[in-house]
């Protein structure tokens, strides 16, 4: 089920939008409570790469592995995310516009327990707010260079 979307124009172009989000060094400038996020693996990053992501959550230190489903240079990114109430995914889409790129930011969650059902009206209210500043953060941050 999806949980969110959010989608902004950033006046780049797609190849280096997609560059610039794959630039794990980047991520703690505009991906939310993000403080590092570092390969486990060697290499380029592709379907099946680890990463080793640390994040500040209101003053508490959280970690936790994310699992790359799909990367598609330069249209398409699909990771697993790390939750034991819900199976999802949180996919970014990376369309070509006349002035840039359009990035497009879905969450999906599929509830695994009790709790998980129960949780889902909190879940939308909830992550749908905290993720909302990510994207415009992405697009000053881009358009700022």
């Amino acid at each position: 089920m999806r949980i969110y979307t959010h989608t902004i124009s950033i006046d780049r172009p797609r190849e280096t939008v997609f560059d610039f989000f794959m630039d794990l060094a980047q991520a703690p400038r505009w991906r939310s409570y993000v403080k590092a996020m570092t390969p486990l693996e060697p290499g380029p990053l592709r379907a099946g790469s680890r990463i080793e992501v640390d994040m500040d959550l209101m003053g508490e230190a959280y970690s936790f592995e994310m699992t790359v489903l799909e990367c598609e240079r330069p249209t398409r990114w699909l990771h697993r995310t790390d939750e034991v109430d819900f199976n999802g995914f949180v996919e970014y889409r990376f369309d070509a516009e006349s002035a840039g790129t359009r990035v497009t930011m879905t969450a999906h969650a599929t509830p695994v327990t009790l709790y998980g059902w129960a949780a889902i009206p909190l879940l939308i209210l909830r992550r749908s707010s905290m993720y909302r500043e990510q994207l415009p953060r992405l697009k000053h941050v881009l358009e700022e260079r």
